[in-house]
């Protein structure tokens, strides 16, 4: 039986009074500017259309991303997104409604969200429940009001996770403001029935629920073909599973529920895309056939799960000599726990634990690694002495992001490490951080193995000298330059990279003031793999000198906003 409201009440309008939790952000901590907080509160610039400050603004765009040696490739290819999500923001609301509308003010680049959540406030396990899905689209360059028709359910919500992907879009994405519509309980027992989660019949555990799965008959004439393979082939069909494909075999007959818990189909497990559903039972039955795990990603997971991080510890205990991957983006339920596990972890190669928010410290013992290749810890509280130990500890590492680590304040004493230490280093980014200067930027003249140099708003205010002299002499390698808002720049500084760097396929000048175009047609002419020039905010560049240099290189990507 499924109960209703007895009668229709006022609707009500809320829009967002706090962030919660996002994966992506462009501002500093400090600043205001495109920062997540934006989103607070009725719109402003709307129905305006352009790149305002006062909005949110998600840091990538496009697929320039995907082609950096420091992406991080899918644990397991089996379990993916089919729409794409790179990245989300939770907001709250002040009231709580039944949702009628949820309305997404976008004002520049729109057409990324592709999934609208609710959280809902009565106690389940799972308690997020999918409001709209849909592909990202394409849309003319103006501002809209975004508003798809929204799942209709008869639970109170005030909480609200958008998910974007913003791969087909030629730049960065704004969102001003977010609108929660509906209507309110109007009796003190309707609101203590569907406290309860009792109103309402309906499945709304979508997608990927499967409570609703009819058991898989085989009519009895018919020929069941599996009943003649030898396990061993079964085994290999298996691997190409996704793990909700796999749980699923599992049910099916003894001999399948055998086949599909082998230790062998669970060495790689990414958990990101069902984060929704991911609970301390779901880590549990993971920890029952993850013998020989070597990869795991966690990221998105778990945040909202009192006791999950004791699980993630389990898993991680039980897998320690043979955990080679480690991903836990977007983690907050990070500790120190976990990271004592971590320690042990001897065999890590890849370690990912980007926007956890948590010190590493030495007393930890992270200097036992000593087989990592790639490090991202993107905002984390990590400071200088101990990163400079861990980077001492692992002479193979090869990608390392510091991005909006801002508490590192000797990056100089950093650089200089990794030239005596890290000889095999490619990838090195520091995206606004705060300590670097000319004479660490010239230190990466020692890693002549460097392919990709992401130093955006490093040099804000300070003078880089000739410091670019010592890149284009010892990186002959370098394919990705990313020098955004380096303001003391101008074409002579610039020059030796463009003449000497002949591997550059992404150069990045956004905001610098002096550059011209007399330099952009010599990096147009001389770097014959370039692809992606970003000039955005250079005043000294004119749009018609573009709209030449967009006809005579139709194959390069030629980024000019103002």
């Amino acid at each position: 039986m499924t109960l209703d409201f007895p009668r229709t009440n006022a609707r009500l309008e809320f829009y967002v009074q706090k962030v919660l939790d996002f994966s992506s952000r462009y501002n500093y901590s400090n600043s205001c500017y495109y920062a997540p907080t934006n989103l607070i509160g009725e719109y402003e610039k709307y129905p305006a259309y352009g790149d305002f400050p006062e909005a949110y603004c998600l840091r990538y765009y496009g697929n320039w991303r995907k082609k950096s040696e420091s992406f991080q490739i899918n644990y397991r290819p089996q379990d993916y997104d089919c729409l794409g999500a790179e990245d989300y923001v939770t907001v709250q609301f002040e009231g709580a409604v039944v949702p009628k509308d949820i309305c997404v003010y976008e004002i520049y680049n729109p057409g990324a969200v592709v999934r609208i959540w609710g959280k809902l406030l009565c106690k389940t396990q799972r308690p997020w429940v999918l409001l709209w899905e849909g592909e990202p689209e394409v849309h003319p360059k103006q501002s809209r009001k975004f508003h798809p028709q929204i799942r209709q359910i008869n639970y109170l919500i005030n909480t609200v996770r958008l998910e974007f992907n913003q791969t087909h879009l030629d730049y960065h994405y704004a969102v001003e403001a977010v609108l929660l519509g509906g209507q309110q309980p109007t009796s003190i027992l309707e609101t203590s029935i569907m406290s309860l989660g009792l109103l309402n019949s309906i499945k709304v555990l979508q997608p990927e629920d499967d409570s609703g799965d009819k058991v898989c008959q085989i009519e009895p004439n018919k020929l069941d073909f599996f009943t003649h393979l030898p396990n061993e082939v079964i085994l290999h069909i298996f691997q190409y599973l996704d793990l909700k494909s796999l749980s699923r075999c599992a049910r099916v007959s003894i001999r399948w529920n055998e086949v599909s818990a082998d230790a062998l189909l669970y060495q790689n497990i990414n958990l990101k895309p069902y984060w929704y559903m991911v609970n301390c039972d779901t880590l549990t039955y993971f920890l029952e056939k993850c013998k020989t795990l070597k990869k795991l990603d966690l990221s998105w997971c778990g945040n909202d799960i009192d006791d999950f991080c004791q699980f993630v510890a389990m898993i991680i205990r039980a897998n320690t000599n043979t955990l080679t991957h480690l991903s836990l983006g977007n983690c907050k339920f990070l500790n120190t726990e976990i990271i004592s596990e971590l320690s042990s972890c001897t065999e890590l190669v890849d370690l990912r634990l980007r926007n956890t928010n948590w010190s590493l410290h030495l007393n930890y013992n992270l200097e036992k690694f000593n087989k990592l290749v790639s490090l991202d810890i993107t905002s984390s509280d990590i400071e200088d002495a101990d990163l400079i130990a861990v980077l001492k500890a692992n002479p193979h590492l090869k990608i390392l992001i510091l991005d909006l680590c801002e508490r590192l304040q000797r990056l100089d004493h950093v650089v200089q490490t990794v030239a005596m230490y890290n000889k095999n280093i490619s990838t090195w980014s520091s995206w606004k951080t705060l300590s670097l200067t000319a004479e660490g930027v010239r230190r990466f003249g020692s890693c002549p193995n460097i392919k990709e140099l992401d130093l955006g708003w490093c040099l804000i205010n300070k003078d880089p000298g000739n410091c670019l002299h010592f890149i284009a002499e010892g990186c002959p390698q370098l394919r990705r330059l990313i020098l955004s808002e380096w303001r003391g720049l101008n074409d002579n500084l610039v020059a030796p990279v463009i003449m000497s760097c002949k591997e550059l396929t992404q150069l990045d000048f956004l905001g610098i003031k002096n550059i011209t175009g007399e330099i952009c047609e010599k990096a147009l002419l001389f770097l014959p793999k370039l692809r992606l020039l970003d000039i955005s905010y250079c005043d000294s560049i004119n749009q018609d000198e573009v709209n030449i240099w967009k006809q005579l290189y139709p194959h390069i990507k030629i980024q000019k906003n103002y």
